[in-house]
């Protein structure tokens, strides 16, 4: 599901656009990025995060997002810089192979689609082993449509990530997790509760 042009325009103030991409940062420092590791930033809207990424890190940065209208502002707004792209893609499949990701970043994406746990499957298939995903989203206490604390952290568990730190109010939930080695992992049920 796209956005609205009336919360696009918010979002791609640049007001807005420095906020997030300066939290962005924090918590992506609490990763330990090294200089040429590989980010995913799965839902980037205008590229802010992509790009303050690559900037403070050093890190090669990619970004997706369905809307090819953001995807054109974040190519815009990235100039040319060295080791940022963007492209078209659906979370739900993400154009890339397995493992092929150092960090993977989603902020306030997967409450704008209905297979988010497929989202956070993708997001963990293309980590590699010991990679880390730092998620941060609008969740619904009971369910709904929305994902919920319980539903994302079963989800994560069930694609062989370890939860390593949370941080939840009534309607946001945030976490970062990291990538096991698969092959030891079992597969458990997915609950969207």
């Amino acid at each position: 599901m796209k956005m609205g042009q009336f919360e696009k325009r918010f979002v791609n103030s640049a007001r807005h656009s420095g906020h997030v991409a300066e939290r962005a940062e924090r918590r992506l420092r609490s990763t330990d990025p090294e200089p040429g590791q590989r980010l995913l930033d799965v839902g980037c809207g205008n590229g802010a995060v992509a790009i303050r990424a690559a900037r403070a890190f050093g890190l090669i940065s990619v970004g997706v997002d369905l809307d090819p209208e953001q995807i054109e502002a974040a190519r815009l707004a990235a100039d040319g810089l060295q080791g940022v792209s963007f492209l078209v893609a659906d979370a739900t499949a993400l154009p890339f192979p397995d493992g092929e990701f150092d960090l993977v970043y989603s902020n306030k994406t997967t409450h704008h689609i209905a297979d988010w746990p497929g989202a956070l499957a993708e997001m963990a298939r293309v980590l590699k082993p010991g990679g880390k995903l730092v998620y941060a989203d609008f969740v619904a206490p009971f369910g709904h449509r929305l994902p919920t604390r319980p539903g994302i952290d079963s989800t994560a568990a069930a694609h062989g990530l370890e939860r390593q730190h949370a941080a939840r109010t009534l309607v946001h939930y945030s976490a970062s997790y990291r990538a096991t080695d698969r092959t030891d992992q079992p597969l458990v049920p997915v609950s969207r509760a």
